[in-house]
């Protein structure tokens, strides 16, 4: 038995060790940061556009991944000062080591969105604003470097038309793909690439945070499309859950929401992590803290995969379910947090030896003691009740 636990414990640890090569002890999924500072800038000349940048204070690393996070409002109201999701997501992820931006983008009115013509050219001008915000990094990574970026880690995304505005940025991939009123609507707004500055520059991302966004059709993901992490109430009169007309159906053009998108996610194999909020409205996350952290916990998780294990696919994780250690490293209780019920948990330590054994806990939340364990690095194996889905393993570091 004890060369069967050393045995695994060794596969573990390589996958581990690889893990930790790339990302430093306890970076990206705790708040190692206790100080953020924030910067505001101006990143669109043309349009006069500004935004925030939140840094960890004290923080050396050379290359960071960056978040580039947007607004909600409907697309005719809203600041980047005022969106309390993506303050607390600005705010929170900068002090797990990422750079994190809150966006202003331009707005209409609601007499306009009423139109469907210009409802999709309000949406093109928020994208333009949004590739703009994407390449202002990415110029400053190949120039003076002022914010130290890895530009091959740029993550995008919102709450409510923030999300439908990365979404479109992070799922129109060409010209080609738009049907003809968007490409048109492109062509009356500096083309596929927009003219909202900082041209010559590319807006590739590498993951979308979606939190009550949408697409006009589901028709714009394909195979190898980007990952994406998901939220929304199953009774969303804002934003449809299934596709629909927005607000409450005022708006006459169609949005697709997490109803339908998620088995397109799962039948073209694309990397994401969803959770659902039945009988949840609009934004359940904006005024309900337990559900806040269910999002935070979830991006969380899904961002530390992308960043630190090079997770591409959905066959290389458990998509499932989404799984979160805290704190870690631990003093005296690991709080377990998982989207899907939670069958066993063991904790191995350095040798292999089994040090923590529970069975048939059959919760999504789990608190561990921790306080009768000595210092040092652990592994933590956990099961689900439901046998389809793959145990997972994650590492943990006793103080």
């Amino acid at each position: 038995m004890r060369k069967h636990h050393l045995i695994m414990l060794c596969i573990i640890f390589m996958y581990t060790s690889k893990i930790y090569a790339q990302c430093p002890s306890g970076r990206y999924l705790n708040e190692i940061f206790p100080t953020v500072s924030t910067t505001t800038v101006t990143y669109s000349a043309p349009y006069n556009l500004q935004m925030d940048i939140y840094q960890p204070v004290g923080d050396t690393l050379s290359k960071r991944p960056l978040i580039i996070l947007a607004h909600g409002g409907s697309f005719i109201s809203g600041t980047k000062n005022d969106d309390t999701t993506i303050l607390r997501l600005d705010t929170n992820f900068a002090k797990r080591g990422y750079v994190t931006v809150s966006i202003d983008y331009r707005l209409t009115t609601l007499a306009n969105l009423v139109d469907s013509a210009m409802a999709f050219d309000a949406v093109i001008k928020a994208m333009s604003d949004g590739k703009a915000a994407i390449r202002y990094f990415v110029k400053d990574a190949a120039t003076t470097n002022t914010y130290k970026i890895d530009t091959n880690n740029i993550f995008i995304g919102g709450n409510s038309a923030g999300a439908v505005l990365f979404m479109h940025v992070g799922y129109l991939d060409s010209l080609g793909e738009c049907p003809p009123y968007l490409a048109s609507a492109m062509g009356t707004n500096g083309g596929f690439e927009g003219n909202s500055g900082n041209a010559g520059y590319t807006t590739k991302s590498k993951g979308i945070i979606n939190l009550a966004g949408a697409l006009n059709t589901a028709a714009f993901v394909g195979p190898g499309d980007k990952p994406s992490a998901n939220a929304q109430g199953t009774v969303d009169n804002v934003v449809p859950y299934n596709c629909g007309h927005p607000l409450g159906g005022i708006v006459p053009v169609q949005l697709c929401g997490l109803g339908v998108l998620e088995p397109v996610y799962v039948s073209n194999s694309i990397y994401h992590m969803s959770h659902v909020f039945p009988g949840d409205g609009h934004v359940p996350w904006s005024t309900d803290l337990v559900k806040f952290h269910t999002v935070d916990s979830m991006i969380t998780v899904f961002l530390y995969n992308l960043v630190c294990t090079g997770i591409a696919s959905v066959n290389e994780v458990n998509t499932n379910t989404e799984v979160a250690l805290f704190p870690n490293p631990v003093n005296e209780i690991l709080n377990v947090r998982s989207s899907q019920a939670v069958n066993d948990i063991a904790l191995y330590d350095e040798t292999g030896r089994v040090v923590y054994d529970a069975k048939n806990i059959n919760k999504e939340n789990y608190e561990i003691n921790t306080s009768r364990l000595s210092k040092g690095l652990y592994f933590v194996r956990i099961s689900f009740s439901n046998m389809n889905n793959s145990p997972v393993v994650r590492r943990v570091v006793v103080e």
